[in-house]
């Protein structure tokens, strides 16, 4: 790869993080005051569905145009590019027509096996975002190809500012309308095919090199081979991309059914699995800043194994897991020593803090097979990550039903706990033996020291405030806040004290020199 192109790609997944990272925080913070605003009940009738809307966006967003953007890599000439474009849009319009009716015409019976036969408007108004799929996957694949990454940037974005704000807006509206429940989770859901057709229009204007070419010759690629590759390897990064949204689908068909099978009523249940879905948008916060800040290491990462540099590559990787690790426990622990603070906080009372609490440990086991997925995939091993996924997703959709009957709201927690931890025992043995992580290292027991202690620390402090503030939602700000801050001192205190990241660790940091100068004087 030429200097040129090389920087093109770096810059472009650059701005393809920091993109990625806004539309994230949008997803996650809106659902807070979404909740807020509507209750359990209704947070737990948009959560249902929501796992539907999460894979529109995997298509559309990050597994498909990753794939597409491959293929039109693969291409000698921009004719040829266009050609399997054009191909593959024909393709996935007729994939997208096909799942709209099924949404549509099968969205009683889907809604049934969730176990409330009124979800059914809910499905049906946010199947229709399926139809800007064709349009978005290629048209944001075929600019990637061309390592163009701003229209997928700018795409992502407005589409998440567009849908949150509608989100918002009906929650708001609901106060003053009388809406019942499903009403304002479909109106909520009417936000995703609204936010898909304003993005839909804006690739359209992006990619006119694409529509107006003339002269284009067929495809050089058969449809039959273009569709096997397209099942096989596009479905391979969609199942990576939508790990976590495929274990909440699975939450959707089991949890308010095994709930009423164990003698919870109808309402109830609904209750229970809105407490259960806050944990959503704190798993997602604290993926985002565990994935996010270690993807500023993965530029680095790539241009080393794209110049056979292995030793760098190995030495970059070590880094990439052990800050990936780091922040994610750091996370989790922090979350479950104040999770009833915060569960205070965020949504008024504290419900299923236990449960929530379990739920954290998803952070440390989802980004950790984030992080080596990313790596198998630059080796092109997408197998071993597929079998890891398959199986982890079985094992949820095996055990959640039981777990549920026996334990409660708490028994689909584990379930997700005990799925991604399968998933990274598989994942974990398929990397290299040369990239493997060493439970016993001297990294990861420093770390479990340091998460112990700032763990402990917070969590007393979050009592003692508590004690003396007093347990209510304003005065929890207060004791989250000072809770939080005591916990990041200790932690980054600790953390220079036991020498976390070496000297040579700290350099391949992002400023890394600068930083370790003031840390020595």
């Amino acid at each position: 790869m030429k200097h040129n192109q090389l920087n093109r790609v770096l810059q472009g997944t650059l701005l393809l993080s920091l993109s990625s990272l806004i539309a994230k925080i949008l997803s996650a913070v809106y659902r807070v005051p979404f909740q807020n605003l509507v209750g359990n009940d209704g947070f737990y009738v948009y959560q249902q569905v929501y796992p539907i809307y999460g894979l529109g966006v995997v298509l559309a967003l990050s597994g498909l145009p990753v794939f597409i953007s491959k293929l039109i890599a693969e291409q000698d000439d921009e004719l040829q590019q266009v050609a399997i474009a054009r191909q593959l849009w024909r393709m996935l319009l007729v994939i997208a027509l096909v799942v709209v009716a099924f949404l549509w015409g099968w969205a009683p019976q889907i809604a049934l096996a969730m176990g409330d036969r009124r979800l059914t408007p809910v499905i049906r108004s946010v199947s229709w975002m399926f139809l800007g799929m064709p349009f978005l996957s290629v048209g944001r694949g075929y600019h990637q190809g061309q390592y163009l990454t701003w229209p997928t940037s700018i795409t992502q974005v407005i589409e998440q500012v567009i849908r949150v704000s509608i989100v918002v807006l009906v929650a708001v509206m609901s106060l003053h309308n009388s809406w019942n429940i499903y009403e304002i989770g479909t109106y909520a859901m009417a936000s995703a095919p609204v936010a898909a057709a304003v993005a839909t229009l804006i690739i359209i204007l992006a990619s006119s090199s694409l529509i107006k070419a003339s002269h284009v010759p067929k495809s050089l690629v058969s449809n039959k081979i273009l569709l096997k590759r397209l099942l096989v390897e596009g479905g391979a990064l969609c199942l990576f991309s939508s790990m976590m949204i495929l274990l909440q689908l699975v939450d959707s068909f089991t949890v308010k059914s095994a709930l009423v099978d164990s003698g919870v009523s109808s309402m109830d249940a609904m209750q229970l699995k809105g407490i259960f879905d806050r944990g959503q948008p704190l798993i997602q916060l604290g993926l985002v800043m565990a994935t996010s800040i270690s993807a500023l290491l993965v530029p680095s990462l790539t241009e080393s194994y794209l110049k056979g540099q292995m030793v760098e590559f190995r030495r970059q990787f070590q880094l990439l897991l052990h800050v990936c690790v780091a922040i994610s426990a750091l996370c989790t622990i922090g979350l479950i020593a104040l999770m009833p603070q915060i569960n205070q906080l965020l949504f008024s009372n504290q419900q299923g803090s236990l449960t929530l609490a379990v739920n954290m440990v998803s952070i440390l086991l989802a980004s950790q097979i984030t992080t080596y997925s990313s790596v198998m995939q630059s080796l092109n091993r997408f197998s071993q990550i597929v079998i890891g996924l398959v199986a982890g997703l079985m094992v949820k959709v095996v055990t959640n039903y039981v777990l549920v009957i026996h334990f409660g709201i708490l028994g689909a927690s584990l379930g997700t706990v005990l799925a991604l931890l399968v998933t990274l025992l598989i994942v974990w043995r398929a990397v290299p033996a040369y990239l493997h992580w060493n439970p016993g290292s001297k990294f990861n027991i420093k770390l479990t020291a340091v998460c112990v202690i700032m763990g402990f620390s917070a969590w007393t402090v979050g009592k003692l405030m508590t004690v003396l503030v007093g347990p209510g939602r304003l005065a929890s700000i207060l004791v989250v806040g000072i809770s939080v801050v005591a916990g990041i001192i200790i932690a980054l205190v600790l953390s220079i004290k036991v020498k976390l990241l070496s000297a040579k660790e700290m350099l391949l940091l992002p400023h890394g020199k600068e930083l370790l100068k003031k840390l020595r004087q």
